[in-house]
């Protein structure tokens, strides 16, 4: 006799689940199609399980050959419950083994030769066997379930373990999770087989996939009756394999302004009303809501995406009625994508994507179309954040000095430390290009503190008074000077080097001046601490002189974009500022001097300092050093 204690709420549950599928939205993707495949197997195995049991408990009804085929059903959806869960794992999750050859064979032999044996129970005792008095009893390959369910979890665990770098912790310890609860289910069962408690096990494996995996909570929006963006991140992936699919994306023009002008919940309501127009007049493509006013349509076939756009563009030109009284006014701007893009890679297309919405923002162009030039792009700004990630995780920002030199007799008076990395191949990457990503994605303070400390470092080693060097100037970017325990920080480097504050001058740039109480708070807190500031890139932002008068600094960079106007059409305008900065006390630095005449000129106003490639490009601070430590 079995035990069928755990068999009426296996089947509630599992039945729930299956009805809970199918009320809610799904994304036509690998992943919900393979769990809809577990939850249907499983309840087929359940059914079947009972219901041969309870025949062979009641052998006198059935016919020999009945009794065979209803037990022989089981192990065969037995067997093909053992492959779905590993299915789950290697197909959704992405491991596979690099030869497809040799994973096919490793993947489907052992379910193969498993099933041929369950299958040919229909003819021959391999199994189990049942005499003609309609005795069941287990058979000599019997154990071939025990075989092939150890076989595909032991592998499960093996591709997990060898790809885990590759998915992330979540995702790794979700499927470790389910597929150790299967572990203990089997190693049960196999001590205590007259209990039928698998399905028990199999059936919490299914909880633990759905709260991972399959919870659709995860994959909707709260505002809109459309997917989210990690829907969308998933579709993408999808499509991978097809070719032309439509996308088409557009975000509403200056939504956070709108949203305070309109109000959050009118502009929810919007929100609302513009995901329903989507989903009634294109109900075949996929909707998603990604955030701040922005959505975009998916489907197969681009050639309707132009179509598409019109008819959006000419709803907009229409107000959207919020509530009775409320006429919402809005503008769409909008992304598309070439129609010969290759769409093999769905992170780069993702990125491009929302990359895309964000600049909309930035640029009159109601349209913008994602070329392979746009691709590139994205793939070069990628490929600067992980050698980003690389230089800060690993310390090995590189320091180069350029040369400050004395404008009365040329010679070096200080030197300026500037940030430089290297991508995979160990060519340097532009700063241009690396320090607005390490602005973005926060690095810059990591990175600011290394070249602090490289300058330290570089003042220990050597006798810069000999080079003729009475300071090195550092960078701070805005964020970076934003940093309450900024003293604090520097404070403790100077020590660890023995270095005096004074000889280790800070740049900030005119952005750094937008928060004028800020930037007087926290200069006179480093200056209490012997550091000294430097104004970089004067006439690129927001300053002005009056402003400038109240700011203790000690120097003050001319931009090299006015340094190059004034030569190529000199006026009384720089001149003027350069008198007034001196007469305010400031000593002035022209920067971006590349020739004698720039040199000259900039001398001849009355540039205290001068910088540029005429005298020095910047240089690795071991070459610095054996260049100008011999003079």
């Amino acid at each position: 006799m079995w035990n069928y204690s755990f068999i009426l709420p296996d089947f509630i549950i599992l039945f729930t689940f299956l009805v809970f599928y199918f009320a809610h939205p799904r994304l036509p993707i690998k992943l919900n199609k393979r769990f809809l495949q577990i939850l249907i197997t499983n309840i087929l195995v359940l059914f079947l399980d009972v219901t041969s049991s309870l025949t062979l408990e009641n052998p006198e009804y059935f016919s020999v050959f009945f009794l065979r085929l209803i037990t022989s059903a089981f192990f065969i959806t037995f067997l093909l419950r053992i492959f779905s869960f590993f299915i789950f794992v290697e197909d959704v999750l992405n491991l596979h083994f690099p030869e497809k050859r040799l994973k096919s064979l490793i993947k489907h032999s052992v379910f193969i030769i498993s099933e041929l044996i369950a299958i040919a129970n229909l003819f021959t005792d391999t199994i189990f066997s049942i005499s003609p008095e309609s005795v069941y009893a287990r058979f000599k390959f019997y154990n071939i379930l025990y075989v092939c369910a150890g076989y595909y979890l032991a592998l499960t665990f093996i591709i997990l373990f060898r790809q885990r770098k590759n998915i992330s912790k979540y995702d790794f310890f979700s499927a470790l999770a389910f597929n150790a609860v299967l572990v203990l289910g089997y190693t049960l069962r196999y001590f205590f087989p007259k209990i039928l408690i698998m399905n028990l096990f199999s059936l919490l494996a299914i909880i633990i996939i759905f709260i991972t995996f399959e919870n659709p909570i995860y994959f909707l929006s709260s505002k809109a009756k459309a997917f989210n963006k990690k829907a969308l991140h998933a579709i993408l992936k999808e499509y991978e394999d097809k070719k032309n699919p439509l996308i088409i994306a557009f975000i509403i023009h200056n939504y956070n302004e709108l949203r305070e002008i309109y109000s959050p919940a009118q502009m929810d309501q919007g929100i609302f009303m513009i995901s329903t127009f989507l989903m009634k007049k294109y109900p075949r493509l996929l909707r998603f809501y990604l955030r701040d006013g922005q959505f975009a349509l998916i489907g197969s076939n681009n050639s309707q995406s132009d179509k598409i756009r019109e008819e959006i563009s000419q709803r907009f030109s229409q107000s959207w009625c919020a509530e009775s009284d409320v006429d919402l006014y809005l503008e769409a701007k909008f992304v598309q994508f070439a129609s010969n893009l290759d769409f093999s890679n769905s992170k780069k297309i993702s990125n491009a994507l929302l990359s895309a919405l964000k600049e909309t923002e930035n640029l009159e162009s109601v349209n913008i179309l994602i070329t392979d030039e746009t691709l590139k792009g994205i793939e070069e700004t990628t490929r600067i954040k992980r050698a980003v990630e690389y230089a800060v995780e690993n310390n090995s920002v590189e320091m180069f000095l350029q040369p400050l030199m004395d404008s009365k007799d040329y010679k070096l008076a200080g030197a300026e430390a500037l940030a430089r990395i290297r991508d995979e191949k160990g060519n340097l990457i532009p700063p241009g290009l690396f320090i607005p990503i390490a602005e973005k994605n926060g690095r810059i303070n990591s990175m600011g503190e290394q070249m602090f400390e490289s300058a330290c470092k570089f003042i220990h080693e050597h006798d810069i008074a000999k080079m003729g060097i009475s300071w090195i100037n550092v960078n701070l970017s805005p964020i970076q000077f934003l940093r309450p325990d900024l003293n604090k920080r520097f404070s403790k480097i100077l020590e660890k080097y023995h270095v005096d504050a004074e000889k280790i001058h800070l740049e900030i740039t005119e952005e750094s001046m937008i928060d004028y109480a800020l930037l007087q708070k926290q200069i006179q807190s480093m200056r209490s601490s012997g550091f000294q500031f430097v104004l970089d890139d004067y006439g690129s932002g927001y300053s002005n002189v009056s402003r400038l008068k109240r700011c203790p600094f000690i120097n003050v960079k001319l931009d090299m974009e006015i340094v190059r106007d004034y030569f190529n059409a000199p006026d009384k305008i720089l001149p003027t500022m350069v008198q007034t900065f001196k007469q305010m006390n400031f000593t002035v630095t022209a920067e971006g001097v590349e020739t004698l005449e720039m040199v000259e000129s900039m001398k001849n106003i009355g540039c205290d300092f001068l910088q540029g490639y005429y005298f020095s490009k910047p240089l690795p601070a071991r070459e610095f050093a054996e260049k100008y430590g011999k003079l």
